[in-house]
């Protein structure tokens, strides 16, 4: 099982680590860009969806098929082995997961990643795979409140909250849950698995470890 989960896409820092954690270069990528987290109601301008799909194309190289889940049959669904990764960007998580169990996508995934298709989430594709949203349901500026009653995938034990700036820092710790643990992500920054591996890839990583905080620059086996 290999999930690369950014805050913000594959930024220049992260491509070597990308590349190592692939096997593969990066302009030699094919990819599904699964863009259904930002088709929300709740989102108006949907201009950005198209520009996090042209930098992939243009500054990555990457072969990469629109594919939204909700008009995919369980057939097409299964197209997906066919590419090296997975793409889901950002948008809302909470209605993400809804799409994501509405069309099967949720019970083909595991077999997916089985399979090493790479599963590459920027923001909400990355909180998506938390057991729970709750980060999603308070997210400064753009909560999602009934996020918190629509469980994630649950392919990761703690809270992704991507976008963190410093100033953010007194208003998230007002909102957590002191029994959950939150990784804040920078823009640039990620975290990848392998299997039961934890890399975290960027300096001076904040996590919330139930409600302390702590400074990570390590690996985890």
């Amino acid at each position: 099982m290999k999930l690369f989960l950014t805050s913000s896409t594959i930024t220049p820092e992260l491509i070597l680590d990308f590349e190592l954690f692939s096997g593969k270069p990066i302009n030699s990528i094919e990819a599904a860009f699964i863009p259904d987290a930002g088709y929300t109601p709740q989102i108006e301008d949907k201009t950005w969806i198209e520009n996090e799909y042209l930098e992939l194309v243009n500054d990555l190289n990457w072969k990469v098929d629109l594919f939204p889940l909700e008009s995919k049959t369980h057939q097409e669904l299964d197209m997906l082995f066919n590419y090296d990764v997975i793409y889901v960007n950002g948008g809302f998580s909470g209605y993400l997961a809804q799409i994501m169990r509405k069309s099967g996508f949720d019970k083909l995934l595991p077999a997916l990643l089985k399979s090493n298709v790479i599963y590459v989430g920027s923001s909400a594709g990355s909180m998506v795979l938390s057991e729970i949203q709750d980060a999603s349901s308070w997210y400064i500026g753009e909560p999602e409140p009934e996020a918190i009653d629509i469980p994630g995938l649950g392919y990761i034990d703690f809270q992704i909250y991507p976008h963190y700036r410093d100033e953010l820092y007194t208003p998230i710790v007002a909102n957590i849950n002191p029994d959950i643990d939150y990784l804040l992500l920078r823009d640039g920054q990620a975290v990848q698995i392998n299997d039961n591996a934890i890399k975290y890839l960027g300096s001076n990583i904040i996590a919330l470890e139930k409600g302390e905080r702590v400074i990570i620059n390590q690996t985890k086996n």
